[in-house]
């Protein structure tokens, strides 16, 4: 059983040892769950924490969450729409006359 741990310790890189524990099995099946309670604490907080904005707009709950996801979501439907129009080659573009 030694032997398989000092093999596995020889393919991990030093710098990676300290966030071996990010691999842990009870990580991955709770990220959701994780990412969702943070979700709502940081919710929970911003309903209740008075904010004094110079645009009042932005003094509206959750204000910065739907922002954020909207700039995102923007970005993205940029980069799919615009950007690939620019940089985007057609599916046979590797299929030309060079071949001859």
């Amino acid at each position: 059983m030694s032997d398989q741990s000092g093999k596995h310790d020889e393919l991990v890189h030093p710098a990676a040892r300290p966030f071996l524990w990010l691999d842990a099995k009870w990580l991955k099946s709770s990220m959701l769950w994780i990412l969702l309670v943070l979700a709502l604490g940081f919710a929970a907080i911003d309903l209740f924490h008075h904010r004094h904005e110079y645009v009042h707009v932005a003094e509206t709950p959750g204000f910065y969450a739907l922002w954020g996801f909207g700039s995102f979501v923007l970005a993205v439907m940029v980069g799919w729409f615009v950007i690939r129009g620019f940089l985007g080659r057609e599916e046979d573009y590797w299929d030309g006359e060079g071949d001859q």
